[in-house]
């Protein structure tokens, strides 16, 4: 699109330093995403995710000056209320069955919430404060998310999960495609999609529109997840917090 010079722009250091930061936020942030998956399904992750749309509001109010009225506070409001009361029945249903709180799992998910708030305020920043095409931006995000991924791949993960390092190959007798499959190839192209979109509307909108946005997928990743997970149990309480998160989320973009 942008010929020669757009591409030697994307190799420059400079942006690549500028958007390090944010690098390490959404790196570090999909790793530990991606290790809840062991305790958790994706619809309740998503359904726990929701609680960045609050905190994002918050800082962006602080941080970036935004303003927003009081009705769409009122929805923020009710859409923090929704995930915790989410998260609550969650932990009531596990102690009902016996079962203790997967404080691990709780940790990771929070984890990824708080660094995805960070890092969308300083990607919406460091985005908008770009004079280069949008595209030549996204780039030097990836080479950061390059770097962060093999940091997290070959030092960060093998010492919380030694049975995921690549280097044992009596672990992983086939390295770094030791697991992949086609679906491996599907989650992949769906991330990179997801991650190209999500950048495009923080640079044209704002994190809160964007999580907004994103705010649709969560009823349906959770009722998804209900027909393929056999030993998940339905819970009309969950479903209908799930629906309530959906319905404010929804809400919020009516407001002024």
């Amino acid at each position: 699109m942008g010929g020669s010079v757009a591409f030697w722009q994307c190799l420059d250091l400079g942006m690549f330093l500028s958007f390090m930061p944010v690098s390490i936020c959404f790196g570090v942030g999909i790793s530990l995403k991606m290790m809840a998956v062991n305790h958790f399904q994706a619809g309740t992750i998503k359904i726990i995710g929701q609680l960045r749309l609050p905190v994002l509001a918050i800082f962006s109010a602080v941080l970036l000056s935004r303003r927003y009225s009081a009705a769409q506070w009122q929805t923020i409001a009710l859409i923090s209320v929704s995930c915790l009361a989410f998260v609550l029945l969650k932990g009531q249903g596990r102690r009902t069955e016996g079962k203790p709180w997967k404080w691990t799992g709780l940790n990771q998910i929070f984890g990824w919430v708080l660094l995805n708030v960070f890092g969308g305020i300083i990607a919406e920043r460091t985005y908008k404060g770009s004079q280069f095409p949008f595209y030549v931006s996204k780039v030097s995000e990836d080479f950061g998310h390059l770097l962060i991924g093999l940091i997290m791949l070959y030092v960060v993960v093998p010492r919380f999960q030694p049975g995921e390092n690549i280097l044992d190959r009596t672990m992983r007798p086939g390295g770094f495609f030791d697991s992949w499959d086609r679906r491996t190839v599907i989650v992949l192209l769906f991330l990179l999609a997801d991650a190209w979109l999500g950048n495009m509307l923080l640079k044209e909108f704002s994190g809160v529109a964007r999580s907004v946005a994103k705010a649709f997928s969560v009823a349906l990743v959770y009722f998804v997840s209900l027909s393929y997970s056999k030993d998940r149990r339905r819970n009309p309480a969950l479903s209908l917090v799930a629906l309530l998160v959906l319905q404010s989320s929804v809400l919020f973009t009516f407001l002024r």
